[in-house]
């Protein structure tokens, strides 16, 4: 009898999550984030850089799951996390499927937005429904002056069953199969023009360079000048319609599927763009397995390139 009536608890409350779950548009302001937090409709997950800057003022009632958690190794970042390991994270903080969660990224560069974008299409993958981005980041948020917190937020843990969903994942055998010429996806570098051109390279990438037919939109064009804002919707709907981007069967790629994602996030989740997925591996796996390039340096320019870059880093 206590292990029906504990199932028939357990089932009341997850009815109850799912009845008070939030609607989330995909990107909401700070102003729609502190009228959330007072409902206490919504989990508000950071992921900026410094827990130790989390602990020292954050928005009320958010928990701390730093970005790292999210992505693979160090010799293949953008490599999916182990379930298990993630569901563990997770459930660390007391997020499962059914919370609607709003993703807080540091909000100081258009970089960050790609973390939070990142972090969103994982969440998405794994199963949860409700999700956003909160955009500006934590700098706006503390630049329009709503109340912050300070210490650590008490949670209850919980126990999330994690599937991964695929439909918005692209692997290394698919893109082999759009390089062979026997797929129908379009190939989408989201890098800047140096790492495009193939003068410039990930740390963790064998060489510069790109995949076999890819066309090229940097990332960086959806965002307000020197902000980490992402324009108006309208906007946005206009650079997709004119730089022929609401293609649909379009694979995001860069160096680890952290600035991809957010090509993948504003086509797919803002402007609707049917069947984009995101090539999490990117440049670093593909370099790695020595796939056919193109864009790549003779041997000569890469040891140029290579020297200037050890170079450059010694001067920084």
């Amino acid at each position: 009898m206590k292990t029906l009536n504990s199932f028939c608890s357990a089932i009341l409350l997850l009815l109850s999550t799912l009845a008070n779950a939030e609607h989330l548009d995909p990107l909401i302001d700070g102003f729609k984030l502190a009228d959330l937090g007072e409902s206490g409709s919504v989990s508000v997950l950071e992921i900026r850089s410094s827990e130790k800057e989390y602990v020292k003022t954050h928005i009320p009632g958010s928990v701390y799951i730093p970005y790292g958690a999210f992505r693979g190794p160090k010799n293949n970042p953008g490599k999916l996390p182990e379930l298990n390991k993630l569901a563990t994270v997770l459930g660390s903080k007391g997020l499962n499927p059914e919370n609607a969660v709003v993703i807080v990224h540091d909000g100081i560069t258009t970089s960050d937005f790609g973390a939070a974008a990142r972090v969103y299409w994982t969440l998405k993958s794994v199963g949860f429904k409700e999700l956003a981005i909160l955009n500006g980041g934590f700098r706006g948020y503390q630049k329009d002056g709503f109340e912050q917190a300070s210490g650590y937020t008490n949670v209850v843990a919980s126990n999330p069953q994690l599937t991964f969903n695929p439909q918005w994942y692209a692997d290394t055998d698919l893109v082999v199969d759009q390089v062979s010429g026997s797929g129908k996806f379009r190939l989408l570098d989201a890098r800047l023009d140096n790492f495009y051109a193939g003068q410039a390279w990930h740390n963790a990438a064998a060489r510069p360079g790109i995949l076999p037919g890819a066309d090229q939109f940097s990332f960086e064009a959806f965002f307000d000048k020197d902000t980490p804002l992402l324009k108006h919707p309208e906007e946005i709907t206009q650079i997709v319609n004119e730089n022929g981007l609401n293609r649909k069967q379009t694979i995001s790629y860069c160096n680890t599927g952290h600035w991809a994602a957010t090509n993948w996030f504003v086509l797919n989740e803002l402007a609707g763009v049917d069947d984009v997925k995101l090539y999490g591996a990117s440049m670093v796996e593909w370099s790695a397995q020595d796939r056919p390039m193109e864009n790549v340096p003779s041997a000569v320019e890469f040891t140029i390139l290579k020297t200037k870059k050890w170079f450059n880093g010694l001067v920084n």
